[in-house]
């Protein structure tokens, strides 16, 4: 993966959505960097799809972790960090963290479409199945109408609403590619087990104004995780875009806490 580094301090990495990639966390980025050093990482499927390039048929969720995994690697850091991901690129960062439980000192996830979770405990209804699944297997192309299919379905433009008419419209059109993606996210599979045995602390973000969907995912999730919490926030699927000041306070409040419980005999 590509990656972007800024600022100086404890290491922070900031895993973006699968639609418009690493912009998404630029003005976080800028606000942390006088006390973290922050890293940002492109994720695969939204760089071959700016460079219009094709997504390989062994595509896959790991394909995406592993990478990530390298990234870090080359970047040296190896120890455990505090990492934040959000929407697909929540769902890439849960399969790394996982994997790598000793590398994550702590971890919020932003609405990351884990359907696994739902299909493991037999909550993925076909309501929920038909979200999960759309738009369906494009690795040719995305069209403006599946972009749009997409927005809606992903709760970032009500149903009764057009999302051309969004001042965002032609932002998404440039990454519209980056969706080729989606057919992986139904397909992904784990084992609960292994949300069970991980032992950090983790945040789970729910944005007021979402889909169900991506709730019962954090709700199925919060059951599962040992150590994990759950908030709520305004800004439907991008409540950390939407309610900045108040997610960065929520943010630091949650890694210093977590900090302590790893350092109890810290001075304070």
């Amino acid at each position: 993966m590509l990656a972007k580094v800024i600022g100086k301090g404890a290491p922070l990495l900031l895993v973006p959505g699968g639609l418009t990639g690493w912009i998404d966390w630029e003005p976080h980025a800028e606000l942390l960097a006088p006390t973290r050093k922050v890293v940002r990482v492109q994720l695969l499927n939204v760089q071959w799809g700016l460079e219009n390039r094709p997504i390989p048929l062994d595509y896959s969720i790991k394909m995406e972790s592993q990478a990530l995994s390298a990234t870090l690697d080359g970047l040296g850091l190896n120890g455990a960090i505090d990492i934040v991901a959000w929407s697909f690129g929540g769902l890439v960062t849960l399969d790394y963290a996982l994997d790598n439980p000793a590398r994550v000192r702590s971890l919020i996830l932003i609405e990351p479409p884990a359907f696994w979770v739902l299909r493991a405990s037999g909550e993925l209804d076909p309501a929920i199945k038909k979200s999960s699944e759309m738009p369906q297997d494009s690795r040719g192309g995305i069209s403006e109408d599946q972009l749009e299919q997409f927005l809606h379905s992903v709760g970032f433009c009500p149903p009764e609403q057009s999302a051309r008419r969004l001042p965002q419209w032609p932002l998404w059109v440039r990454f519209r590619q980056s969706l080729r993606n989606n057919f992986v996210v139904s397909k992904h599979n784990d084992d609960p087990e292994r949300l069970r045995a991980f032992q950090r602390p983790v945040l789970l973000i729910k944005g007021i104004g979402s889909i169900e969907p991506l709730h019962k995912i954090i709700e199925a999730l919060a059951i599962q995780l040992p150590r994990a919490k759950v908030i709520e926030m305004p800004g439907g699927h991008a409540p950390q875009i939407v309610s900045i000041d108040y997610f960065l306070e929520q943010m630091n409040t949650f890694q210093m806490s977590a900090h302590d419980q790893a350092n109890p005999c810290l001075d304070h």
